[in-house]
């Protein structure tokens, strides 16, 4: 056989060959080729935790400071008479009050001193001092920052309670912490 009979031979069957696999059934692939990711809907894709907004980011960082601006309100802590020594309870709710304030560093307290009637101006106002300089200083120890904490003393002049017995008393010897922005 001569070269170009081979080469129309080899045509032949390699055409021959070519129709063959045209007919044959199709060959499926198997299960991991056909585990194929559906493409991203706009409903999927919704589904996803997007980042927030600066709007939303804002509205949250208020809400998270007016949260801890309501928690600082109405904050009274009480003393025994013709002491400025910080009660368990009074610790207490100071450790609540650091927290906030560790938290959230652009927020103030202003903790006033309190006393009841009895003693004189001068007395009452250095008690009042005394007792709000105790919270300052644990509140310090708590990791609060120095520029966040103002103490002041009003002495007798707010009284909580106008009566004059010991039920009244025990409700002005007190510190009351005022959150400020």
């Amino acid at each position: 056989m001569k070269f170009a009979e081979i080469r129309n031979h080899l045509f032949t069957l390699a055409l021959a060959a070519g129709l063959a696999a045209c007919t044959k059934a199709e060959v499926k692939p198997d299960a991991s080729a056909q585990k194929q990711t559906a493409p991203t809907t706009q409903a999927d894709a919704s589904d996803q935790k997007q980042p927030p907004t600066a709007e939303q980011y804002h509205a949250q960082g208020q809400a998270d400071l007016d949260k801890a601006l309501e928690q600082l309100r109405n904050v009274s802590l009480f003393f025994e008479f013709d002491a400025a020594t910080l009660t368990k309870e009074a610790q207490d709710k100071l450790s609540v009050v650091a927290e906030i304030l560790v938290k959230h560093a652009e927020l103030t307290v202003r903790i006033e001193g309190n006393c009841d009637e009895r003693g004189s101006e001068q007395y009452n106002l250095a008690l009042g001092q005394r007792r709000a300089e105790a919270c300052k200083k644990y509140l310090d120890q708590l990791g609060v920052k120095d520029k966040q904490i103002t103490a002041i003393s009003f002495g007798a002049e707010k009284p909580k309670d106008n009566g004059h017995d010991e039920e009244a008393w025990k409700q002005n010897r007190r510190d009351d912490v005022n959150a400020q922005k």
